[in-house]
C-alpha cells in the first residue's frame, strides 16, 4: 500500500515562500527524490518500507501529515 504525505498546502504555488519543491526519501535501499503534486501538495512514498519513512517524517519530525497509508 502506498503512503501519501502532505508536504505543501493544497494549491500552493511553486513561487510561494516556503514551498517545498522536492524531498529525498531513503526507501528500498535507495534515495528517491519526490516532487509534490502541484494541486494537492502531496507525495506518494515509494517502496515496501514507506510506512517507516512516513513515521519518520510525520511522527518523529512532526513536520508533515499522513494522508493515506498504513
Amino acid at each position: 500500500m502506498a503512503t501519501l504525505v502532505q508536504i505543501n498546502t493544497p494549491g500552493m504555488a511553486s513561487t510561494d515562500p516556503g514551498y517545498i519543491s522536492s524531498i529525498t526519501i531513503r526507501s528500498n535501499a535507495a534515495d528517491n527524490v519526490l516532487t509534490p503534486n502541484a494541486s494537492t501538495g502531496q507525495v506518494t512514498l515509494p517502496g515496501t518500507d514507506s510506512n517507516a519513512a512516513a513515521t519518520k517524517l510525520c511522527v518523529d519530525y512532526s513536520r508533515f501529515r499522513i494522508v493515506t497509508g498504513f
